[in-house]
């Protein structure tokens, strides 16, 4: 369980520094019109992400998305984005990743609580 407890710990700050990136985005990302370059035929489905392909000022970015937005929305399309200048990160914008990193804080959280109590029972037993 300890050893459990630490990868948990790891494991959430890495998601959280993943995370980071998209925060500055949603902070400080200003809203753009980008072209939609690929669209998949169908984005039907809860459990299957699905990829469009966006581009603006001859970048191309990549995001997943679900639900009805391939039914809704076509190739060619102009549409809002929140972006920043030298991410590679691009946000809808109502989207917000604050919630994540708080979840991914409360894990950690709870995994570094997992190895201390791990730790100071296998300290008791050693006396």
């Amino acid at each position: 369980m300890f050893i459990l407890g630490l990868v948990v710990f790891v494991g959430a700050v890495a998601l959280i520094f993943k995370k980071y990136d998209d925060l500055n985005v949603e902070r400080k990302g200003e809203v753009v019109k980008m072209r939609i370059e690929s669209l998949p035929k169908s984005c039907v489905g809860a459990r299957v992400r699905y990829f469009v392909i966006y581009s603006y000022n001859g970048q191309m970015f990549e995001k997943a998305t679900r639900g009805d937005f391939c039914e809704r929305h076509h190739v060619g399309e102009l549409i809002d984005m929140k972006f920043l200048k030298n991410s590679e990160t691009i946000l809808r914008p109502d989207e917000s990743v604050v919630m994540n990193i708080v979840s991914f804080g409360i894990l950690a959280f709870l995994g570094i609580g997992i190895s201390i109590s791990q730790w100071k029972k296998m300290q008791s037993f050693a006396k």
